[in-house]
């Protein structure tokens, strides 16, 4: 079977030959267009990786390792595929034209690709370890939308009992009830909410290689991450992956009831009291961040002979679903002293209640 996956396939100019010791040819799978991707396996260490190929051609083992001119065609021909999703539900609103899903690709070639569509698209999340998040200050997101203090050490806290998964928005600070559990695959679980007081979607995700690890916070449109995972940086490519093979998932959100007083006490509500912390006058600034990048570690995995230069990147066409980040540092703002958290649930209440 593998030499019939490895059939026509060239690999400088001569016929694709032997594997390295331990790999086998999983999976020879169409992509778009002139593209086709091969996925191996190590046997002993399970882990995967894969083949790009062109019209038969084997171009890389990483979309990101492609020739800036094959990258660009082969992710330009995935746009109608991963706009509509990354211009609505990822980050607001689903979009009626998000109709075309794909179930057919292999997980780590999808991933791959919605990781350098994501990369090359909107700007790179700011990153920052959950560690800051300890010092319960106070922050403010890349597009200007403020968090008050201890609210994002109080959401960090939460824990998952398996019943109803709701927290405190580091935003308004009112109760929000998940509207959707995405399983990333056995690696992690991410959790899609809704905050409708400030119109706001959030993440949060759990590690599944290390459970008791606090979860990670994704906002889209900050855009901001806050994460202490490993794999915390590859989450929002993860995310668009899951949404672009989950065809259902705009029926399941849609269908999601928000946050009822009577969820008080049901399943996990651990962090929706947002704990207190000294005040001063000396100014707050924000947390030193550094920029996540899709970082990719290069298996022992089959490959030419010769090591080819790869030129620099071509440069993505100009359009991103995300704000550009503001010239100057936007000051963190305090929390609005003008209507208290009660008063804010009590609206929000009264407007489901109608």
């Amino acid at each position: 079977m593998m030499t019939s996956l490895l059939d026509g396939i060239e690999i400088d100019g001569a016929p694709a030959g032997a594997l390295y010791p331990g790999w086998v040819a999983l999976q020879r799978q169409p992509v778009v267009g002139q593209f086709e991707v091969v996925v191996f396996q190590d046997e002993i260490s399970r882990r995967q990786a894969c083949w790009w190929l062109e019209n038969g051609i084997y171009r890389g083992s990483h979309v990101l390792a492609l020739a800036p001119p094959v990258q660009n065609d082969l992710l330009t021909a995935m746009d109608p595929l991963f706009w509509p999703l990354a211009e609505g539900v990822l980050g607001g609103d689903i979009k009626e034209d998000a109709r075309i899903f794909r179930t057919d690709l292999p997980e780590v070639a999808f991933r791959e690709l919605s990781g350098a569509w994501l990369g090359r698209h909107a700007p790179h999340a700011i990153f920052i370890a959950a560690g800051h998040a300890d010092s319960g200050e106070a922050l403010t997101c890349p597009d200007g939308k403020p968090v008050a203090e201890g609210r994002m050490k109080a959401l960090l806290s939460a824990k998952r009992t398996g019943g109803a998964l709701i927290v405190s928005s580091p935003f308004s600070a009112l109760p929000v009830r998940a509207q959707i559990e995405m399983k990333l695959g056995a690696s992690a679980t991410a959790y899609r909410f809704y905050d409708e007081a400030e119109n706001t979607v959030f993440y949060l995700v759990w590690d599944e290689t290390a459970p008791d690890r606090r979860p990670s916070f994704y906002y889209p449109k900050g855009p901001l991450l806050i994460s202490d995972a490993p794999s915390g940086p590859l989450f929002p490519g993860w995310i668009l992956e899951w949404f672009a093979s989950h065809s259902d998932h705009a029926e399941t959100i849609r269908s999601a009831r928000p946050f009822l007083p009577e969820d008080f006490g049901v399943g996990q509500a651990s962090s929706l009291r947002t704990p207190k912390t000294p005040r001063d006058d000396r100014p707050t600034s924000p947390l030193a961040s550094t920029e996540a990048t899709h970082s990719v570690s290069r298996s022992s995995i089959p490959e030419p002979t010769e090591i080819q230069s790869t030129p620099e990147p071509m440069a993505a066409p100009q359009r991103s679903f995300l704000p550009e980040l503001p010239l100057e540092t936007t000051p963190v703002l305090k929390s609005e002293p003008k209507k208290g958290l009660f008063g804010r649930l009590k609206s929000l209440l009264d407007r489901h209640s109608k």
